[in-house]
Parts: structure tokens; C-alpha cells; sequence
């Protein structure tokens, strides 16, 4: 699956994308692999699957050809 960092995210990573190729189906098993490689916690970061967020909190099923964006947090104004 291809992940995409935004932002201090990429920062933190080095880099923008990257294809993920773990045992990990759902997205609290692919955000704990992350989190535990690049030191993130779930404050640092918002999470999208293919464009939409989504809750973190969900055990949401992944695919091997879903997208799975990390984005900084973000303030309005």
C-alpha cells in the first residue's frame, strides 16, 4: 500500500510517499508500525484513506491498493 506524508510529517520521515509492503490489514496495525518506526505519536498526525479522513479509533479494514495519508495537524483562521 502507498503512504504519503504531509507536512512536518515527511519532515520527520524524509520523505513524501512510500509503498508499504507489512502483514498490517487494518489501519490501527499499519498506524502502530508507522508510529513505532518514526517515533510518531497519534497527536502528531490526522489520517486519510484515499483521500478521505478518517477516525483513528476505527478498525478500519485496509487494502493493498489503498493510499494512506499522514497529515500534520492543521489550524483555521
Amino acid at each position: 500500500m502507498r503512504i504519503t506524508y504531509f507536512g512536518e510529517i515527511a519532515d520527520i520521515t524524509g520523505k513524501s510517499t512510500e509503498e508499504l509492503m507489512i502483514k498490517g490489514e487494518t489501519l490501527h496495525e499499519v498506524i502502530s508500525y508507522l508510529s513505532s518506526t518514526y517515533n510518531l505519536t497519534s497527536n502528531d498526525f490526522y489520517v486519510a484513506i484515499n483521500h478521505k479522513l478518517v477516525a483513528m479509533d476505527k478498525d478500519i479494514h485496509l487494502n493493498e491498493n489503498d493510499e494512506v495519508a499522514l497529515l500534520s495537524p492543521f489550524a483555521g483562521g
